[in-house]
């Protein structure tokens, strides 16, 4: 469909830019977050390096996770704003 419309329209570049804008804010949120918990503050500031790394790996693991998520789910709602609106 985008080869045959001659590629991409404004809305699907808007579409994509949204939701990518939306799934790094999720990721950085989700960072600021877990710096604000107690136990970052208490616990994880006085471990070795070694045991950071293996708290944090599963930790950025999951986080790319939910942002990946995040921007497939943003990307097809504002698609369908977008579609929606053009339709008016």
């Amino acid at each position: 469909m985008i080869l045959l419309k001659g590629g991409l329209s404004l809305d699907m570049l808007f579409a994509l830019l949204g939701a990518f804008i939306g799934a790094l804010s999720v990721f950085i949120g989700s960072h600021k977050y877990a710096t604000r918990t107690p136990f970052y503050n208490l616990s994880y500031s006085n471990y070795s390096a070694i045991q950071k790394v293996l708290v944090y790996l599963p930790f950025l693991l999951f986080t790319l996770i939910s942002a990946v998520v995040a921007f497939y789910i943003l990307f097809f709602s504002i698609g369908i704003i977008f579609a929606s609106l053009s339709d008016l």
